[in-house]
């Protein structure tokens, strides 16, 4: 199923045809969003240049999903990605691995879900196919140091297969085995980790989650990902290949304020025992890069209702390499205001600072950027 843009909807068709019978009724429904916005960027490069860059975005996902019955379903969704800035003709193709670091390019376009789902009771999910995968921690602003496929105006995805238990006690646990092509993954993942071994095609994650309040507690999370053969510690093609581990914990705590406000202190750790070189990474000459990341946040909730602010600290060792939120060798200050209009609709502002933890090897200084959004989304 991974191979052929094709196949797979061919794949799902049939498999559909099969589930829903001669004469089942499939119950078809329309969902997606829609994501617009202003986005500026001014950056302080690491050759002493300075570069400003101010865009309009679109992002659009619209799906279509089929019921067949109470236990078996179907999602085949679009997905594109705009710019006013954009440097790239319009293109569409069902990628077998992203075509830049951060996903899609501006302009591009795909199909990211497409896949069939089996829920057997209200326990147990099984899904297999393309499709969106996370795992953030609670917030204001909504991070990870691991998996968060499609931040922001980003376009990223999952293939493979999904299989998620709720027990009764309201922990959910997800596994997740994950095929990656030999051009590379199908979410970001950093270098030197690299996917053209045959012992990394296929990677794991395993992951343990609870939101049910318990005291003041609203989220404990702790995962694992393995990356089989993929992290090339001395540089790609140079040395032995090296499994990759990040191993991540989350904890999230509310407690009620004045009226309807409430406030929440979160946090997560990722630790990566193994790491490349610094001199791979180009952060040092000797020694290995470090393997720690961490964020901690500081969140204002219904401050007025519907209306909330989030301050998130952050920083990213030059040896973690998972994270589409938190680049490696990156310290991190943001600020996130939130206005839940409704349920189809939010009004988001941002501002953030990032600046590189260590001055890379043969740079005259440390990149800087400061950039600013305000988007607004629409669910349907």
């Amino acid at each position: 199923m991974f191979y052929s843009g094709k196949w797979k909807s061919r794949v799902l068709m049939v498999t559909g045809l099969a589930l829903a019978g001669p004469s089942a009724a499939v119950e078809f429904t329309l969902n997606g969003d829609v994501r617009a916005g202003f986005y500026s960027l001014h950056r302080d490069d690491r050759d002493g240049k300075e570069d400003t860059t101010d865009e309009l975005r679109l992002r659009v996902r619209p799906g279509i999903g089929a019921k067949f019955n109470e236990q078996w379903q179907a999602q085949v969704r679009f997905a594109g990605r705009y710019s006013t800035d954009d440097r790239n003709e319009l293109h569409f193709e069902i990628f077998n691995s992203l075509p830049a670091d951060d996903g899609l390019r501006r302009g591009d376009s795909t199909l990211d879900e497409i896949y069939v789902e089996y829920r057997p009771d209200t326990a147990w999910q099984v899904r297999l196919g393309r499709f969106q995968s996370k795992a953030e921690l609670d917030g204001v602003a909504k991070k990870s140091l691991d998996r968060n496929d499609s931040p922001n105006t980003d376009i990223t995805w999952t293939d493979g297969v999904q299989v998620k238990r709720k027990s009764v006690s309201g922990w959910v646990t997800t596994a997740i085995a994950q095929y990656n092509d030999s051009e590379g993954a199908t979410q970001v993942r950093h270098a030197p980790l690299d996917f053209s071994d045959d012992g990394s095609r296929v990677s794991y994650f395993v992951g343990l989650e609870n939101t049910q309040k318990a005291g003041p507690l609203v989220q404990r999370a702790m995962d694992v990902t393995w990356l089989p053969d993929a992290l090339h510690s001395g540089g790609v093609g140079v040395g032995p290949v090296e499994d990759y581990w990040g191993l991540i914990g989350r904890l999230a705590g509310q407690w009620p304020m004045r009226a309807s406000m409430k406030f929440m202190l979160a946090g997560e750790v990722g630790y990566a025992p193994n790491t490349p070189q610094r001199s791979v990474v180009k952060t040092g000459t000797s020694g290995d890069a470090d393997g720690l990341a961490a964020q901690i946040t500081f969140n204002f909730i219904d401050v007025v209702p519907q209306h909330s602010a989030g301050l998130v600290f952050g920083r990213a060792g030059d040896g973690w390499l998972l994270s589409p939120d938190f680049g490696p060798n990156t310290n991190l200050v943001e600020l996130r205001y939130k206005w839940a209009i409704d349920k189809k609709q939010t009004l988001e502002a941002r501002a953030r600072n990032r600046e590189d933890i260590h001055q890379r090897v043969g740079s005259l200084y440390k990149r800087e950027d400061v950039d600013f959004y305000v988007r607004y989304t629409f669910k349907f």
